[in-house]
């Protein structure tokens, strides 16, 4: 029987928005982008439910600091291959709610998940395993459903691609960027027509974890994704949307130390305003945000004669010594 998130109603806006934050390739911030997003939208009294689809689990342990789910009691991974079958509100977890209405919650990754792509590929129809747990879920629980998904492109990434609406993109100004980025898209046109999906929304990228101001090589490529177009035989498509960028920046490591939201821990840091961009574009998706909200991202090309637009996005005048000095309070907490 179908689910919402399988039937031909899944390409119509409803709530919740569920989005997945993906790229095969590691290291190019996704799990920054949603927690920053996460917490952007938390902050507009919107209702969110983060997932940690990655067994390496860096939303839960790192960006959140919360602790993995019990293994043998209720956590995604036996969810996911049918052991635990109570109801997936005991896999949450619940935080304090934002002083607007918002909420941000949480479903943990467990040291379990490592062993699940195994599991799944022996089970019957495993991609939709995620959109059926998802199923669940009171349809005025929650605005948006935010999915943090492992660097590979395995089972659990198609559970995470048949459950969205839309993807989000992040990925760095490297040499290897532009050929996973063409991967990835060819993935999601794959499972689409293989379970006969409706088109999935690509909402954009977001290219991170790159040093100021920009090397040569970052330029080029940075240009590069700035000028990709999806495959289109008749050549219409407008470039992929760049939605914000996000530099490295000493805060998020704070934040990611006090366990908050960039959004929460320093709201105003330039690269929150980042995240609210993330933010609001998934809100416009979601109906809940007016589409003349949005203001296109400028392009960080290199112009010779033009000022340099990467100094905009500046880190905050945070030392090195600050850093430590939170590591060391979190540490002896």
């Amino acid at each position: 029987m179908a689910t919402r998130f399988t039937s031909s109603a899944h390409a119509a806006v409803s709530l919740p928005l569920v989005t997945a934050f993906l790229n095969q390739k590691g290291g190019v911030g996704k799990t920054g982008v949603t927690v920053g997003a996460g917490g952007a939208l938390a902050e507009m009294g919107r209702r969110v439910l983060m997932i940690d689809l990655d067994p390496q689990g860096h939303l839960t342990c790192e960006a959140l600091r919360l602790p993995e789910a019990d293994q043998d009691g209720p956590n995604l991974a036996r969810a996911l291959t049918g052991e635990y079958e109570g109801p997936i509100q005991d896999l949450i977890i619940s935080r304090p709610p934002y002083a607007g209405g918002g909420q941000l919650d949480v479903i943990p990754t467990t040291l379990a998940m490592f062993l699940v792509v195994r599991d799944l590929y022996s089970r019957r129809a495993p991609e939709t395993k995620l959109a059926r747990l998802l199923e669940q879920l009171p349809s005025d629980a929650y605005d948006h459903i935010l999915i943090d998904c492992p660097p590979s492109l395995d089972i659990l990434t198609d559970t995470a691609l048949v459950a969205a609406d839309g993807v989000v993109i992040p990925v760095q100004p490297s040499n290897t960027s532009l050929r996973a980025l063409r991967l990835l898209i060819d993935q999601i046109a794959a499972i689409e027509n293989d379970l006969r999906l409706p088109r999935r929304e690509l909402y954009g990228m977001v290219p991170g974890l790159y040093r100021r101001p920009l090397s040569g090589i970052q330029r080029f490529k940075m240009a590069e994704l700035e000028r990709y177009t999806l495959p289109d035989p008749d050549g219409l498509v407008e470039p992929l949307p760049i939605l914000a960028h996000l530099p490295l920046a000493t805060i998020v490591e704070e934040a990611w130390l006090s366990g908050e939201p960039v959004t929460d821990y320093r709201p105003s840091a330039p690269i929150a305003d980042a995240y609210r961009k993330v933010a609001l574009r998934l809100d416009i998706a979601a109906g809940l945000s007016p589409a003349e909200a949005w203001e296109p991202e400028p392009f960080l090309e290199f112009d010779p004669d033009g000022p340099h637009h990467e100094e905009l996005y500046v880190t905050d005048s945070t030392e090195d010594a600050v850093i430590d000095g939170v590591r060391a309070h979190a540490e002896g907490a």
